[in-house]
């Protein structure tokens, strides 16, 4: 009886001292990222992987029907050859192999196009920014030594436009 007591007693401790640390305890939610928390470089190696990864179904599937009809047209368009999208196994091992590896080529052009397009708007982006903070300074002609006045010689249809005005 008197080990209950005391089990009873302990576990009722416990549970009170659980509840008190949670009261006190710091807050442990993460915090958002920040603006420079990772460098450029790192940013667009993941957009590389979301888009090449991202676009590999979609490729793969288009990939495979263009082949199905290259490889029925080569056939004379026998109706073995017939493409199917339903078929489970209509390709050999090689010919998935091929389109699986054109597929995976295509998907990872388009993640570089991407790369590029991308580094070409940053560093216009930073040409222009560089542009409207550079400081312009206006010398008056007059003020500049090194200038020299330029003479236009006058025609005499300038002549005739002088009179006429």
């Amino acid at each position: 009886m008197k080990n209950k007591k005391l089990i009873l007693k302990i576990l009722i401790f416990s549970l009170i001292l659980l509840s008190a640390q949670t009261m006190w305890a710091e807050n442990t939610s993460p915090e958002p990222y920040t603006e420079n928390e990772f460098p450029q470089g790192l940013k667009d190696l993941r957009r590389f992987e979301i888009i090449s990864l991202g676009s590999m179904p979609f490729v793969t599937f288009n990939t495979s029907l263009i082949y199905s009809g290259i490889r029925y047209a080569r056939h004379d368009f026998n109706s073995a050859y017939a493409p199917n999208l339903f078929a489970t196994s209509s390709y050999s091992a090689e010919e998935q192999r091929e389109i699986i590896l054109t597929s995976l080529g295509i998907s990872i052009g388009i993640g570089l196009t991407d790369y590029i397009i991308q580094l070409i708007k940053r560093s216009k982006k930073t040409r222009q920014l560089e542009l409207e903070n550079e400081n312009l300074y206006i010398i008056p002609l007059a003020e500049d030594q090194d200038a020299s006045p330029i003479e236009i010689p006058q025609t005499e249809d300038d002549e005739v436009q002088e009179v006429s005005d």
